[in-house]
Order: C-alpha cells, then structure tokens, then sequence
C-alpha cells in the first residue's frame, strides 16, 4: 500500500499537494501532519480519501516523535515525503525575538531533516521526496534572512541528498517557487513589513505543485515553477550580491533607518 506523508497539510501548499496526487491516483493513504486536526481531517473529507491525521507541532521534539512513533508502529511503504511545512518573518534582526528565529529554524530546518531521514528507510523503490524551498534562497534577502537563509539550507541538502539516493532508486526535489497566493502572503502584507509589488507576480498554488510533482517524477534535483523566479536564480549566478540585494530592498515599504520601518507615505 502506497503512503504520502505530506507536512504542513493544514492548508495552502501542502493541501494542495494532497490535492493534486489524490486526482493522479497514485497513493492508497494519505498521513497529513500539522497542528489543526480540524482543517485535516476536512481535507481528507473534501477529497474521499483515506487518512491518518498527525496532529503535531513540528517545532517540539513531541511533535517530531508522533512522526517517527507512527512510522516504527505501521512501517508503511512511503511513496511520497512532502515537507510543506514552514514560516518566515520579515523584520530586522533586532524586530525578531529568538523564540521566533529558534522556531523558524526548526520547522524549516531541523524538522525537515529530521523527518526525511526517518521516513527514507521506509520508502519504497521510485520513492519520491519533494523539500519546500523557496525563490528567496537565491538572493541575500534583508530583513527576510533567517527564513530566506533556512532556504538555501534546504536546496544544498535537497540536491546532495538526491545524489546520495539515487542507487536507492529515490530522488530528492527542492521545490523553489516564488510568491504563491497562499495565507502566507496575506499576514507578510498585513504585518506592514512589505510592499505588495514584492510578492509580484503572484503564482497559482494549483499550477506550481502540478509543475513540482512532474519534475519530482522526473528525479529532477530542483523544480524552479515561473520565469520570473528562473530569472532569479540566473541572476544570482550573473550578478554580485550587492546589486540584486538593492533590488530587493527598492520592494520594502519605506527605508530603513537604523531600527524601524518608516511608514510609506
């Protein structure tokens, strides 16, 4: 019986994933990880399938630990790892306190980690993992840096983890795509820190996982979704740091002075 783990299935890409592989057919049950129960367990019921729901809080050992009961108990044969959870704040180093850096670096981090390296022992032959990272992981990004750095942890471990698997017959995929409408945008632009023009162009959810999972199928190291973010990751080869990184800040609202954001006028 063929098992997707999908993280951060509460909502926005990681509900979408489930989404998208329940239409192709491909997976006899689903395990949705994340905090809300409630919006899984609906999730299951909107799409008919057949799911065990982890409530858990990634960024907790306890959370880790369900994950990893669950596996020892059942020893499923794992299809599909999807780690879509994860969150970013944008503020400066001192507009963040370290209970919030500490917890975007587990969850985008040391979660990630941890639940692939306990699921690879139970993936079947052509097992796919698909790692959510992010445009952001080819710019230095100011004022977005402990998720946008959390990032570009996740691209050098996805790409020298789909090397590592390969004689396993399972490939490894960092998904990079760039701002996708999902309820993550919505409290980056209501928190006041950004200006809309720099989640511009907005993807569809739909469209891009569609695009992830056939290059995840493919064994394809990297699934950049949209030319706009290709076009990042060429400039990022092409053109110094300093210069993409002004671009970048020409997007926040206001200048930064030497603590807070002004307001725009």
């Amino acid at each position: 019986m063929s098992i997707a783990i999908i993280t951060g299935a509460s909502g926005g890409i990681g509900s979408e994933f489930a989404r998208q592989l329940s239409k192709l057919g491909l997976i006899d049950e689903f395990w949705f990880v994340a905090r809300s129960e409630n919006k899984m367990q609906a999730l299951a019921e909107e799409l008919g399938v057949k799911a065990k729901i982890i409530g858990a809080d990634l960024t907790s050992e306890e959370g880790i630990n369900k994950v990893r009961e669950a596996l020892e108990t059942e020893k499923p044969e794992v299809k599909f790892l999807i780690n879509a959870s994860g969150f970013g704040n944008f503020g400066a180093f001192d507009e963040i306190s370290e209970d919030e850096v500490v917890k975007m670096i587990d969850l985008n981090v040391k979660a990630l980690v941890l639940l692939t390296h306990m699921t690879i022992p139970y993936m079947e032959l052509g097992g796919r993992i698909i790692e959510l990272g992010s445009g952001s992981c080819f710019t230095p990004l100011p004022y977005f840096n402990i998720y946008s750095s959390s990032k570009v942890f996740v691209l050098h471990y996805t790409k020298s983890l789909n090397h590592e698997l390969k004689k396993y017959g399972v490939r490894a995929t960092c998904f990079c795509p760039g701002w996708v409408e999902t309820e993550f945008l919505g409290k980056s632009v209501a928190n006041g820190n950004t200006h809309p023009k720099a989640m511009k162009p907005l993807l569809s959810c739909e469209k891009v996982v569609k695009k992830c999972i056939k290059a995840s199928v493919k064994g394809k190291a990297m699934c950049v979704t949209n030319w706009y973010t290709k076009l990042q990751h060429t400039l990022f080869k092409l053109v110094p740091d300093c210069i993409l990184t002004k671009l970048w800040l020409g997007m926040l609202v206001g200048e930064r002075k030497s603590e807070k954001y002004k307001e725009e006028k």
